[in-house]
């Protein structure tokens, strides 16, 4: 699932730990790989991966796996600098 380098760790405001590529080319900040991130609608913490670049400046494609199935959605971070992942509606049943 991992796609981009993980090499720098960054801690956001809910203790979630994000990766960064790191060096000039630099392009996916600490998405690369984002440790114990809350899914929101849920109580679960999982391991995030961003899947490509993001599609909009308030948003970053993103996966995750939880008991073993695929889950897709997306990284945002709100104004207080927490970053959640949000499932696509067609993944939500995946979650209970």
């Amino acid at each position: 699932m991992q796609r981009f380098l993980a090499s720098e760790p960054f801690t956001f405001a809910n203790g979630a730990i994000g990766w960064r590529p790191g060096g000039p080319m630099d392009c996916i900040g600490p998405f690369a790989k984002v440790e114990h991130c809350p899914i929101e609608g849920t109580e679960l913490k999982r391991t995030a991966y961003a899947t490509g670049y993001a599609d909009t400046c308030f948003s970053i494609p993103a996966c995750t796996k939880v008991r073993g199935k695929y889950i897709g959605g997306f990284l945002t971070v709100d104004s207080d600098g927490a970053v959640t992942f949000r499932p696509y509606k067609r993944f939500v049943e995946r979650l209970t």
